[in-house]
Formats: structure tokens, sequence, C-alpha cells
């Protein structure tokens, strides 16, 4: 369970950490380090070593990885040996490298926000404000938290919110209820975090959907995608907020003890609102008045916000900016050898697409799904089912956004445009995302509230994944019948 004290709390100093750990922080601060410069120097030998440190990161954290890892880094062996043995350019072996190296330290780069927050009074008291809600206005405000939360923080918001949830089931008022009232307050909370924090995937730029699709697919725009899945998000809220209603009705004649929010705990909602709009605009900023593109911009504008806020946190909470600048980079070295699982699926999602363009026959591929007679429309929905199955099956979503988006960008189909392409796998990726037992969202949710990942996936969140599945592809189908995308 998570300290008392914060549950991102970076905790008391440790004691010398064993050579294994150490080797892997070091490797990966080379892997962060290098892919920085790499953006504005093209250097062979740095893309060798910064392909070394991953390597041997990934070898000295192989205990960490679970089946959505060992799924995506086996496959990446098969296609570098069948690559090699076809004689592949070394272009594109270079290529494949700069993209696994970039996708490694964007997850890492992304942990700096965590351990900046790690620090910040107004996360706790954002987090307090939205657990303690009224039963009438709790799930909108937790959804709306766990989504806010995961922009800025990731899986280390999803965790916080949980915890706090977890924790107010034990206050004075919880233990009043009847156990029939208690587990349905832990469900239906814990679902408005996980459906909040899944809905990250239709438009945040700061969130691993939008980044590996931009990457899979160059001639794509943020702007082409993000505003749709933005305003479909308040659709899926609707929806959700319609099973919880429907799920807390035989309780709200019961009377139970009305919870309220500690006073003044909106400030620190508001204040992760502005960070979330302050990082947001550093970074479309970055893109527009610099030649970085929109993922470079991120993962430079990333680490810079984290020491502004880590200083600002500092000040106020430490009576000095350096001591928050010392606890953000002390968490941040903690946390970097415990990254395994999560650097192997990104490593290998940007590793498999480059290969698999340059040993597939996309012209025979082509002409074979032309002879099939898909249109557009149903190649689109079968992108989007794709995304779904595989991921029930223990392929993380980056993956199938990574390699299947790239790999129809380059068959040109007639009709199928980027957009549809990136808008059919981000619907697939949001639906799945709190449905999969082997996605990290619910295994971090079971860790947590102490129910397996099938419960909460599938049986809790089932009827709602599949609700907002359906509604997506009819979307999705109708913005390409009309001619719209």
């Amino acid at each position: 369970m998570l300290s008392l004290r914060g549950p991102l709390s970076p905790g008391p100093a440790a004691a010398p950490a064993p050579l294994p750990v150490t080797l892997r922080r070091i490797a990966m601060t080379v892997v962060m380090v290098a892919a920085l410069l790499l953006i504005f120097i093209d250097s062979r030998a740095l893309t060798a070593l910064a392909a070394g440190a991953l390597v041997l990161f990934l070898l000295l954290a192989w205990r960490q990885f679970r089946t959505g890892t060992w799924v995506p880094l086996l496959l990446s062996l098969a296609v570098l040996a069948l690559a090699l043995w076809r004689g592949v350019p070394a272009g594109v072996l270079w290529q494949a490298a700069d993209r696994m190296i970039f996708l490694a330290a964007l997850i890492a780069m992304l942990g700096t926000l965590r351990s900046a927050a790690a620090i910040a009074p107004e996360v706790l008291q954002a987090g307090a404000y939205v657990t303690s809600q009224p039963a009438s206005r709790r799930y909108l405000a937790m959804t709306f938290g766990g989504h806010l939360f995961g922009v800025l923080i990731n899986f280390g918001g999803l965790a916080l919110l949980l915890d706090l949830a977890k924790r107010s089931m034990t206050a004075e008022t919880a233990a009043r209820l009847p156990e029939e009232a208690v587990e349905a307050r832990l469900r239906r909370m814990t679902l408005a975090v996980v459906r909040g924090f899944s809905m990250i995937s239709l438009w945040s730029p700061f969130g691993f959907a939008t980044n590996a699709i931009l990457i899979a697919l160059p001639g794509a725009s943020y702007m082409d995608f993000g505003p749709a899945g933005l305003a479909m998000s308040f659709v899926f809220v609707a929806i959700g907020w319609g099973f919880d209603r429907r799920d807390g009705r035989r309780f709200r004649r019961l009377g139970l003890p009305r919870p309220s929010p500690p006073p003044g705990s909106w400030r620190g909602a508001a204040a992760l609102v502005a960070h979330v709009l302050a990082l947001g605009a550093a970074v479309f900023a970055a893109h527009a008045l610099t030649p970085l593109s929109f993922q470079q911009g991120l993962i430079c504008a990333v680490p810079v916000y984290a020491l502004l806020w880590a200083a600002s946190a500092g000040r106020r909470g430490m009576g000095r900016a350096r001591a928050g600048l010392g606890a953000a980079a002390r968490a941040t070295w903690a946390r970097l050898s415990d990254l395994g699982a999560e650097v192997g699926v990104f490593a290998a999602a940007g590793f498999l697409p480059v290969l698999l363009l340059a040993l597939l026959p996309t012209e025979d591929l082509r002409a074979a799904i032309l002879g099939l007679g898909l249109g557009p429309i149903v190649l689109a929905l079968g992108l989007c089912l794709l995304t779904v199955v595989l991921a029930l099956c223990g392929v993380n979503p980056i993956v199938t956004a990574s390699v299947f988006g790239a790999i129809a960008a380059q068959l040109a189909m007639p009709g199928l445009s980027n957009t549809a392409i990136a808008l059919a796998i981000t619907g697939g990726w949001t639906a799945v995302i709190g449905l999969s037992p082997f996605i990290t969202t619910l295994v971090v949710a079971a860790a947590i509230m102490g129910r397996s990942t099938a419960r909460i996936g599938l049986v809790w969140n089932g009827p709602y994944c599949l609700a907002i599945l359906l509604v997506w592809l009819l979307f999705l189908a109708g913005l390409m019948a009309g001619g719209l995308i």
C-alpha cells in the first residue's frame, strides 16, 4: 500500500542500491540524454551507445516483464533476425533504433512529472476534493479527476486517486454503511477513476496513444484527430454517468451519510487544471515556434516543466526551491530502475513498425485487400476491433497502434485517410484499456483496490466498455460515410 504521507511520496532515504539496480538507472539515464541530443544532432555513434544502453537495461530488468512485455519483445527479436537474414539495408536498422530509443526515453521522461507531483501540495488537495464529493457528484468528479491526474502524472495519478478512494472507505462515515453499500461505493469509485483515466487515449497530447499514432503516421497531425477525441470524451462521460446512476439507484432511498470535500481543497483541483493547460501550451508553442516536431517538443518540454513545478512546490512546501528540485531528482532516479515492463513495450513499439514495413510486400498486400473488396469503412472498423481483440490477448495497444497503424498508412488504401486510421486506433484503445486484464491500468487498480483484474475489467467495466466501443464504431463509420474524414 502507498505511504500515508502521500501516495506519490519519494519516501525516506534508502540504503545504497544493489549494483544491477544502479546499472539500470545509469543505462536509462544514458537513453534519456541520448534521445534529447539526437533531436538536435545526427550521430550514429550516439544512436549505437543509446541502443546498447537500452538493451542492457532490458536485460537487467527482465524479471519485471509481464505477458504484455514479453510478446512484443520476442516478436521484435524474431523480426530483427528475419531482417538480418533478408539483408534489410543498414539505414532501416538505424531508423528502427532511433524510434526505439525515442519511445523508450519518452515513457521515462514523462515520469519526471510524477516526481514533481510527489511534492506538490495541490495534488493531494485535488485528490481529497474529488474523492470526498457527495454521491450525486462523485462519479463526475472522480472521472474528471482520473482524467486530469492521468494526463499530468500518468499511472502515478491513477494510483493516487485509487489509493485515496480506498482510504475513504475506512473513514467513520463509510464504516457505518451496510456491507453491500460499501462494496457498491468501492466499485463505483474504482470504475469512475479507471474510466476517466482511459479517456486520455482519446485526445491527450501527452498520452501514449497520441504519440504512438503520430510516430506511426508521419503525415498525421494532432489536430486531425485530437479535437474529435476530446469532443467524444464528453459523450463517454455521459454514458459512464448513466451506468453509475443505474448502479446507485437502489441506495439513494437509504439516507446514507453525505460526505463533503475538505474546505479549500477545490484550489488543488483548479491548480491541476492550470498545470495541464500550461504544459499543453508549452508543447504546442515549442512545435509551432521551432523546427521541432510535436513529439520532440513534448519530450523537451516535459522535463523543463517538471523542474519548474518541482522548484515551485519546494519553495511552497519546503521553504526552498532547491529542496524541491533535490526531492524530485531523487524520486526520478529511484524510479528509473523499475520501468522495465513499460520501457520494453515502448521500445518494441518503436522498433517493430520500421522493420515490418521494410519486410512486408506492401504492394502485394494492398492488391490482396483490394481483391477482397473490403471498403475503407470496413478496414477502419476492423483496425479498431483488432486493437481490442489483441489487447484482450495480451498485446499492448501501443504495439498495435505502432505496427498496424504504420502498415495501414503505408498501404495507401483509397478512402482510408490517416485521420480515419488514427481515430480507429484511439477508439479501440480507449474501449479496451479498462477491459483487458493484461493492461497496466487494471493491474494497478487491482493491486490497490484488492480485486482481480478480470473482476474490475471484464465483470464490472465490461458493459460500459462494450457500449462505448459500439458508439465509437458508429461515430467512425458515420464520419467516413459522410466524407468528413
